[in-house]
């Protein structure tokens, strides 16, 4: 018969059990206040950094940053332009539809000419300026623009003309090229119409995207005249903006620009290890304008297109411009032959 060992020595199980106490204030301390002393400070530092972050977004800091003539004004533009482009895809933009921004930047264009420093990073400074102001969602950015795109008082400006002519057309496209201030401004014909007919070919290119943005009834008569310019890259970008707009007037311009053999636009490239790069990119732009064209018009007759479509996929070209042209080829081959209802 077995003993039971607690019963031996008078004591029960609990008895061999050391006291319960009730937990000390110190230990309670521990356990409980201190992590959420440290989840707190976790939680403020998050709350500072980010505070500090869009203090440094902030369009006031950007704009006292930029007008200061040191260092500083580089990084601060550095940044402008990373918080711009990041809204580009942005249903709620805050920058770029600020229009005190807008203005503020303007102004500083409009100091920077107004002082007409030819050094290099006043200049530079000006064009980055008017390349800004082409980001925005709001028009209030326009007038200044323009001033920019009619002041050339020696070639160093020419730099700056042509970014306010960038400026303005990626700023009609932002802004809708309908909006009153585009679709019914003179001065803004008068300029663009002026510097298509520029003895500089590259404010002649620059000038074409402008009109085929905002496309009144004077700039397409102006771009359908440049399919004739003898400059390549002119009657290129001439040809795509008509052709994103429907308009079949630009079929033999794209045919050229879709012919493999076809060598002016490519020897217009300055820079001989580029020269690839801009036949790949005078391919791709044609390709896709073709397939605007077709989209925008369902009646023009696109048989020449499509047989240049196909001659260019004849010449075996690289698998990207490929994969394009055979998903151009389809859809043009979708499409209701010209006057079939």
């Amino acid at each position: 018969m077995s003993t039971d060992p607690s019963r031996a020595s008078g004591t029960s199980p609990d008895d061999a059990l050391p006291p319960v106490e009730p937990p000390s204030a110190g230990f309670i301390v521990q356990l409980f206040v201190v992590p959420g002393v440290i989840v707190l400070v976790v939680i403020l530092i998050w709350v500072l950094f980010n505070w500090l972050a869009q203090k440094g977004n902030d369009g006031e800091a950007f704009v006292r940053d930029l007008a200061r003539n040191n260092p500083g004004r580089w990084q601060a533009a550095f940044n402008l332009a990373h918080e711009l482009r990041a809204e580009h895809e942005s249903k709620q933009p805050r920058l770029t539809a600020d229009p005190k921004l807008a203005e503020k930047l303007g102004g500083i264009l409009a100091d920077e000419m107004e002082a007409g420093s030819t050094e290099e990073k006043a200049v530079a400074l000006r064009v980055y300026l008017c390349r800004a102001l082409g980001e925005f969602k709001v028009p209030d950015g326009l007038p200044v623009l323009l001033e920019a795109a009619t002041t050339v008082r020696s070639e160093d400006e020419a730099d700056v003309r042509r970014a306010a002519l960038e400026g303005i057309a990626v700023l009609a496209n932002n802004v809708g090229p309908e909006d009153s201030h585009f679709a019914d401004n003179a001065e803004l014909e008068e300029v663009l119409i002026e510097a298509a007919s520029d003895s500089d070919p590259r404010t002649r290119s620059v000038a074409a995207v402008g009109l085929g943005v905002v496309g009144t009834p004077a700039m397409l008569e102006k771009l359908e005249f440049m399919l004739g310019d003898a400059n390549p890259d002119v009657r290129y970008n001439a040809a795509t903006r008509l052709a994103q707009r429907g308009d079949p007037v630009a079929t033999d311009v794209l045919v050229e620009m879709l012919d493999p053999e076809e060598t002016a636009g490519v020897e217009a490239e300055k820079q001989e290890e580029m020269r690839p790069f801009k036949r790949a990119l005078i391919m791709v732009n044609a390709l896709r304008a073709v397939e605007q064209l077709a989209a925008q018009n369902d009646e023009a007759d696109l048989d020449e297109l499509q047989e240049a479509v196909d001659k260019l996929l004849a010449s075996n070209p690289d698998s990207g411009i490929r994969l394009e042209a055979k998903d151009v080829r389809r859809r043009l081959a979708e499409r209701e032959p010209a006057g079939v209802e």
